[in-house]
């Protein structure tokens, strides 16, 4: 069967519809034509340029990105602008991009419920059901995850669990609660979501961006941590990906293989005394 980048958005749209995204984001097809031939798709987290490297490298005709690449509205394309330069490189390429950013967030299966599902939670439901605009089929959408651990968990040993299931040893935390069983999540920046785990009695709260003053609402019942943007939300890739090739067995799914990360971490041991 032929497919094209129409196939794709009629897809996404079944599984997180444009409807659900927030107010502020950009979404759906950004470059590209919706009705260009698809025979092969690269998935990703953000549009760098390695990515666009890479589609080339493996002759994509399509990025399908969570973060969007147009995100505010751009007054001129060139060449000396970054976004500019990526855009005139997918054209040249016949590179279709498609962004699939809050709505992802808010779909059943989607962000958080990943990162839910990585961290081995069970019995998981929204945070924070979306009230309107509702799924077109009717499906609850929503933001951020809670659910339960199968046991209780102490302090140090959750630490470990997130850390080794996201693949990050530079998490940021707050609060000394002294079991750990109940647990919200939300992927991305999630502090918005914080007062709301809290109040439904999570004893851990795993989301990202989380600014200093945050911190402070953390307690001996109650544990924040940070586990980095790109690590509680690059999950989300590889379910992509399954799904995709669920859908579209006879076409080629790449997940990416560039790190798109810009944080970088330094570890020491012992950390120099200010003079």
């Amino acid at each position: 069967m032929r497919y094209t980048n129409r196939h794709i958005l009629e897809f996404l749209e079944d599984w997180a519809p444009q409807s659900t995204k927030l107010e502020y984001d950009n979404v759906g097809l950004l470059v590209g034509d919706e009705e260009q031939e698809v025979s092969s798709i690269l998935a990703c987290l953000d549009v760098t340029p390695e990515v666009v490297d890479e589609a080339i490298a493996l002759q994509a005709d399509l990025i399908v990105a969570h973060h969007p690449l147009i995100f505010r509205k751009l007054s001129r394309i060139t060449s000396s602008d970054a976004t500019g330069s990526l855009i005139f490189r997918l054209i040249k390429n016949d590179i279709t991009v498609i962004a699939a950013h809050t709505n992802l967030d808010a779909a059943p299966g989607g962000v958080s419920f990943v990162l839910a599902s990585r961290l081995g939670l069970i019995d998981v439901h929204f945070l924070k059901t979306q009230e309107v605009p509702a799924h077109p089929r009717g499906k609850e959408t929503g933001f951020g995850m809670i659910g339960m651990l199968p046991e209780s968990m102490e302090l140090p040993a959750f630490l470990d669990l997130v850390s080794d299931r996201l693949e990050n040893r530079g998490l940021r935390y707050a609060g000394t609660p002294g079991q750990i069983r109940k647990v919200a999540v939300c992927g991305g920046a999630g502090s918005f979501l914080a007062d709301e785990a809290r109040r439904q009695g999570a004893d851990a709260y795993v989301t990202a961006d989380l600014k200093y003053h945050e911190f402070f609402t953390a307690s001996d019942v109650f544990l924040l941590v940070d586990a980095g943007h790109y690590e509680t939300e690059v999950p989300v890739v590889k379910a992509l990906c399954d799904r995709l090739r669920d859908r579209f067995p006879e076409m080629e799914v790449h997940r990416t293989s560039v790190n798109t990360n810009p944080v970088q971490y330094v570890f020491q041991e012992q950390p120099q005394k200010m003079k």
